[in-house]
């Protein structure tokens, strides 16, 4: 109460304070999480012309100067050779920028005869032809063609 005995309604306040505890959450929701620029990245994985039908693929964004680098995209090789990215959850995309790739041959299930030794997975030894890709704003089809992984050279 006031010297004269005024007091203020503050029915008034309430929808004003509303809207500003609105705006105030939806600013900082925007600055946690979900900042991540992604894209639809699709494609198929190739060796010698023939898909891969299994395997993973990573792709690890490559950081700009004075930038982190952000997050991986992986994805599972389906049987018909194709995959599609997903960061934060299965297929929701990869980072809009540059990358390098990997992948990952299938895991070999080990042998029950201790005397015999499991041969290699297939597409062991294989590693993308093109070592860096650009993921750009907006639906991606990259195409990954595998090759021999060239022997490293021992100083």
């Amino acid at each position: 109460m006031t010297k004269n005995g005024w007091r203020p309604d503050r029915r008034w306040l309430w929808p004003w304070q509303g809207s500003l505890l609105c705006l105030g959450l939806s600013v900082t929701l925007m600055g946690c999480g979900g900042g991540d620029n992604l894209a639809k990245v699709t494609g198929k994985v190739t060796y010698k012309g023939e898909p891969v039908k299994s395997g993973s693929l990573m792709f690890n964004p490559i950081a700009e100067t004075g930038k982190s680098a952000g997050k991986s995209a992986s994805a599972m090789v389906q049987p018909d050779g194709s995959y599609t990215l997903g960061t934060n959850s299965a297929g929701d995309g990869a980072p809009v920028g540059k990358h390098r790739v990997s992948f990952n041959p299938p895991d070999q299930e080990p042998s029950k005869d201790p005397k015999v030794n499991p041969p290699l997975p297939p597409y062991s030894g294989l590693t993308p032809k093109t070592g860096q890709v650009e993921v750009k704003a907006g639906p991606n089809t990259i195409d990954i063609e595998l090759v021999p992984a060239s022997p490293r050279k021992s100083p």
